[in-house]
């Protein structure tokens, strides 16, 4: 029943858990020369998780990401690289990736990736049971996430990805008190993810087996056997292998040996977790031989073997000592690296110095034109002003002068127009002698004088209104199109009106009497419709 590497392998499974998706993929080193049809079986399970394209594209994702000066996602590519690796049992390479992974977080400061490296190898440092190694790394990554944690710039959730494999190495240490806090730190911190919770759970029953407490055991797994299937089918060969355990530290034999056959099953069926099958073996064989079957207890022992020896040979006695030589070969690769990284670090601090400065060069540019441009904006805008300033001086002056022109055309128009008045009253002084006259011998040539000063006095007016529409310009236009109804006569009282002339001068300039001019004035009020309040100059005086 015991295996002195059984309780690693178990310590991986878990661990990679929370690093990776995925956990021990397949084998690519040797066939099974073994025409046992289980093991040629178990050989197909692991070459059909090949899958080459994976390592391709992360090998081309971290190729290019180096040629673009991404040096995070670099790590990234080559952590997760390490991962694959490990999955597929190629050490070496995973071993060479995390260290390079490493090295690169260092240089960049990349500090939750550096955690990942370590984890990574703290799992291969499990691998080959060197346990001091391991919880070295896991602990170190432990630091970093708390640290980050604490720094707020990373969520609390990672600290899962520590809690549970230190929880995990502690278990098989026997150290059951600090594997229960471990998990009891899982579970204090919240997450979504069922599944987890579940693994969570089924980790503390698998240490209440170990302690002997198989009654709770037995509880906590019936309440997970379930929630297992739904959420964390894939886990299910390690979830029975636990309760597997229990049956058999129990005296349950027949129990323990169909919980090893499910847990074989469903490692088939999801193609999962295949590198717990030479353990299961292993203790399965250890169930069958007390069971008294001897024939298919060393069936199982055998293959257990043979397929240890192609997934585990590098794990073997006689190479356990692998890591401790690759330590050296590792240490001499990493001086050789520094030098080299060191020299590209001084080139990079270099091009970042010159870089810097052309972004000095260019922002102190950038701010020079900005000024020339504000400067001539500034002397632009003032100029403008003064330019408009000018111009509505020039207009000011313009209409002032303007208006200068139309107060003395007035006037002299007003001047006319009192000659005019006068000269009507002189006339009509003469029509009225002449009339007294009519009596007299030759009264045609009296009448006909009397013509002429009509013509005359109508001519005078319509010189007038010449004059009056020079300074006045479409003024019976304006005010037609306000009333259309006003007649000649009305007009004409509008446009004396309009040159401030009083009601005498009116009455004086038409030869009506003063009363007839105010009646004049009012009729015009009323056509105007103008309330008793408008004042009625005023008013013709803004037409």
């Amino acid at each position: 029943m015991k295996n002195p590497t059984y309780p690693y392998r178990l310590l991986v499974g878990f661990a990679a858990l929370l690093i990776s998706s995925s956990c021990f993929a397949q084998v690519d080193q040797l066939r099974l020369k073994n025409s046992d049809e289980e093991a040629v079986f178990f050989e197909d399970s692991l070459l059909l998780h090949q899958s080459d394209p994976q390592i391709n594209e992360l090998q081309q994702s971290y190729a290019e990401s180096l040629a673009q000066g991404d040096t995070l996602e670099a790590i990234t590519a080559l952590n997760s690289l390490s991962r694959l690796y490990t999955n597929r049992v190629n050490y070496a390479k995973s071993y060479d990736g995390y260290w390079q992974a490493m090295l690169l977080a260092e240089l960049v400061g990349a500090e939750k990736s550096k955690a990942s490296s370590y984890n990574g190898l703290a799992i291969l440092y499990s691998l080959y049971e060197r346990k001091d190694e391991a919880l070295k790394y896991y602990s170190l990554a432990l630091d970093i996430h708390k640290r980050l944690i604490n720094a707020g710039t990373l969520d609390s959730l990672s600290l899962r990805e520590s809690y549970f494999p230190l929880a995990v190495h502690y278990k098989y240490e026997g150290q059951f008190a600090l594997a229960n806090e471990y998990l009891d730190s899982c579970e204090l911190i919240k997450t979504t993810n069922l599944g987890n919770s579940l693994l969570t759970q089924a980790e503390r029953a698998h240490i209440q087996v170990l302690e002997g407490d198989f009654h709770s055991a037995r509880q906590l797994f019936d309440n997970l056997d379930e929630g297992m299937k739904k959420q964390n089918p894939e886990f299910l060969i390690i979830f029975y292998n636990y309760i597997a355990d229990m049956h058999f530290l129990s005296g349950e034999l027949s129990a323990s040996e169909n919980s090893y056959r499910q847990a074989i099953a469903a490692a088939f069926e999801y193609q999962s977790h295949l590198n717990y099958i030479p353990d299961i073996y292993e203790k399965l064989a250890s169930v069958l031989s007390k069971s008294g079957k001897a024939v298919e207890a060393n069936h199982y022992l055998k293959l257990a073997n043979d397929i240890n020896r192609s997934l585990y040979s590098s794990r073997s006695p006689n190479n356990r000592y692998l890591l401790e030589i690759k330590d050296e070969f590792r240490l001499q690769q990493q001086r050789n690296k520094e030098a080299a990284q060191a020299q590209e670090l001084k080139n990079l601090q270099q091009e970042n110095e010159i870089s810097q400065l052309q972004k000095t060069l260019l922002v102190i540019g950038i701010g020079f034109i900005i000024s020339i441009g504000f400067f001539f904006f500034k002397y632009w805008r003032s100029k403008h002003k003064a330019e408009k300033r000018q111009i509505e001086n020039l207009r000011k002056l313009e209409i002032e002068k303007a208006q200068e022109i139309v107060q003395i055309k007035n006037q002299e128009l007003t001047g006319s127009t009192l000659k005019i008045i006068a000269k009507d009253e002189l006339l009509n002084e003469v029509k009225e002698n002449l009339r007294t006259l009519e009596s007299k011998p030759n009264p045609n040539d009296i009448k006909k004088l009397i013509r002429a000063i009509d013509f005359n006095k109508d001519q005078s007016w319509l010189d007038f209104e010449k004059r009056f529409l020079a300074l006045n310009e479409n003024f019976y236009e304006k005010i037609r199109t306000l009333h259309p109804n006003l007649k000649p006569y009305d007009l004409k009282i509008c446009a004396l009106i309009k040159l401030d002339f009083s009601g005498k001068e009116i009455a004086r300039l038409l030869g009506i009497s003063p009363e007839s001019a105010n009646t004049s004035r009012y009729r015009l009020r009323k056509k105007l419709e103008l309330k008793t309040e408008d004042n009625l100059a005023e008013y013709i005086q803004r037409i």
